[in-house]
């Protein structure tokens, strides 16, 4: 009788255990809003800015989350393409599983994808060997999609940067023919042999402005990054707190140090963790970065570096890292789970996803858990990515594309860069991710209809980005409205 009762008691606490992880499952994919109903459009993406800012800077106290949230706004309102850079969520909102995808993808044209790509998430950096390359840049939103969403978001941006240039509609038009044909024909090169594994951007296999940043670059000096971030006093260098872009970090210090052992196990590339070259000197809290993660935990830690010399410290970015945005509209409970199994932490997808777009990824690229310990004045607790912060970080100026031929040459590279970046990160990274070759089967399923893939994308592009411009116009009115509300 004891038995049969300690079993019943069993089988029902893992019932409960798991009805409880089921439930938590379901929770953590309400924070963003259902697929935009347009009969009530203004309201929603209204709705969804607000909750999925709101979901950023959760655990902030609320004097600080007032005033980032101010801060946020008021940078969404400078241009349309400053809004959408923000509003990622309401991208996915709206193309998620759209009908349009099975034309020219299928189960197996899935990749790692950048998940947020826009032409402000490229840019010149170094590589593990010191080289400057011009790559994707940000990957807090990557995930194994399938390859056409990193492709018509980035197709709205070109367009909604073209639109603050002197380029005509039928010149726009060129340039997302240039950039989309080029994709097709860089992945289509790749099948049959291995070259994207191979082939990194640099100022030798580039040109026009994208070469011109990468070269400006390569001017930059590690110790120029050093004095921008930092100061030495009585032969000893910390962080410039006099910066308005760093602040006080004493709780997280002291969380990060403890925890920089369990980091070092985290690395994968050609450095090995040693007490001493990652020894902390310093840690500042980073204010005021980014737009659509604008108000996300982040950190600037100081280490040791070769020698006890000070000018070859290094400065680590440790960023906290909350789920995707695309797999709370894209996974079902099923995804949701298989997800968990897969990646140990959101961190841990992060350090994946940047090794399997990009060659000779930074050394010191890894992930670490923190936990506050005190959280009375916001809570930092979670998983962060761990990076190198480059001392050759450099954007392109979009600004300097004048006229229609300067900009099909950046997109077209864009386009070499996209399809490069995808080809490799399929099952020449890990198999058991992606078993397939993404480039075989986008060629398979696009081999003579590339003016309809270019077509496609070209409607696709030029719809959304007027939405786009119409949702910037609602939300800026609705702020002006409410000036003053938030004070």
């Amino acid at each position: 009788m004891i038995n049969q009762l300690t079993n019943t008691i069993g089988n029902s606490l893992i019932v409960i255990t798991i009805l409880i992880i089921i439930n938590w499952l379901l929770l953590s994919s309400n924070i963003s809003a259902q697929p935009i109903d347009n009969s009530r459009r203004e309201q929603q993406v209204l709705q969804s800015i607000e909750l999925n800012t709101d979901l950023i800077l959760e655990n902030a106290n609320p004097v600080e989350k007032q005033q980032l949230k101010n801060e946020k706004y008021a940078r969404m309102q400078e241009s349309a393409f400053t809004f959408y850079r923000a509003t990622n969520h309401l991208f996915w909102q709206d193309f998620v599983n759209d009908s349009r995808l099975s034309k020219f993808g299928n189960a197996n044209t899935k990749t790692w994808i950048l998940g947020d790509c826009h032409v402000d998430n490229f840019g010149a950096y170094n590589n593990d060997k010191e080289e400057i390359i011009f790559d994707l840049n940000d990957f807090d939103e990557s995930i194994i999609a399938d390859y056409q969403y990193d492709l018509w978001r980035l197709a709205v941006s070109i367009i909604l940067v073209a639109n603050d240039s002197t380029l005509s509609k039928s010149e726009q038009e060129e340039v997302i023919d240039n950039f989309s044909e080029t994709y097709l024909d860089t992945l289509a090169s790749y099948v049959g042999n291995d070259e994207e594994t191979k082939i990194y951007f640099t100022e030798t296999n580039t040109t026009g402005e994208v070469k011109r940043t990468i070269e400006k670059a390569a001017q930059k000096i590690r110790q120029g990054m050093l004095y921008k971030w930092t100061k030495v006093i009585e032969n000893q260098r910390m962080f410039d707190f006099s910066s308005e872009k760093l602040g006080l970090a004493t709780d997280a210090k002291k969380a990060i140090e403890s925890r920089m052992l369990d980091y070092g196990k985290t690395l994968s590339g050609n450095l090995n963790y040693d007490p001493e070259y990652f020894k902390v000197k310093d840690v500042a809290q980073r204010l005021n970065a980014g737009l659509g993660s604008l108000g996300t935990p982040r950190y600037y830690v100081l280490i040791e570096g070769k020698t006890d010399a000070l000018d070859d410290d290094r400065i680590l970015d440790i960023k906290h890292q909350f789920q995707p945005t695309p797999t709370y509209e894209l996974f079902s409970l099923y995804d949701r789970i298989n997800y968990r199994k897969i990646f140990n932490n959101t961190a841990q997808r992060h350090a994946l996803a940047y090794k399997a777009l990009i060659k000779d990824a930074d050394d010191f690229l890894g992930w670490i858990k923190l936990v506050d310990n005190n959280p009375i004045d916001g809570d930092f607790s979670g998983d962060y990515s761990v990076r190198e912060i480059s001392p050759y970080k450099k954007s392109l100026k979009i600004q300097n594309l004048t006229d229609k031929n300067s900009f099909i040459e950046v997109a077209q590279q864009w386009g070499k860069i996209l399809a490069t970046d995808h080809a490799r990160a399929d099952k020449d990274f890990d198999k058991k991710l992606i078993s397939t070759s993404f480039e075989k089967q986008v060629k398979k399923i696009t081999d003579d209809k590339h003016q309809e893939f270019r077509k496609l994308l070209r409607e696709i592009a030029f719809k959304y980005a007027e939405q786009v411009e119409v949702d910037y116009d609602n939300f800026v009115t609705e702020e002006i409205r409410n000036k003053g509300s938030r004070q």
